[in-house]
């Protein structure tokens, strides 16, 4: 049995406006990639934060029912820094942020054809 789990992330640049040495300084960090890890041992690296479904482009495929699965992505963001009055500069390495699902369970449905609905409402 396979359970489908589709999963995305906001691609949005986060800006911080700060002070350097009295400088305003506007500092924009942008997500470059994302390492989505499934919960059970198993993790997806891409450039792609995935989209909802049904435009759904990042997932993973569990093979069985489990309990407590918590999926985390880890974001790596490259940055550049603007003086004001200046020109924008990159910043030196990267920086990553890590973010997790709530736990869920994955879960077989079953789903049984039957006319006893049918049949209460008189049809």
């Amino acid at each position: 049995m396979d359970i489908i789990v589709i999963a995305y992330t906001s691609p949005d640049s986060r800006t911080l406006s700060t002070t350097v040495a009295g400088v305003p300084v506007t500092v924009t960090a942008t997500p470059v990639s994302y390492r989505f890890h499934w919960g059970d041992g198993t993790a997806t690296t891409t450039t792609d934060p995935g989209a909802p479904y049904p435009n759904h482009t990042v997932y993973h495929d569990y093979t069985g029912t489990r309990s407590n699965v918590v999926i985390t992505v880890t974001t790596t963001w490259e940055a550049t820094f603007t003086p004001e009055g200046g020109t924008s500069q990159p910043v030196t390495g990267t920086i990553t942020t890590t973010s997790s699902a709530d736990p869920f369970d994955l879960v077989r449905t079953v789903t049984y054809l039957t006319d006893d609905a049918e049949e209460a409402q008189g049809h």
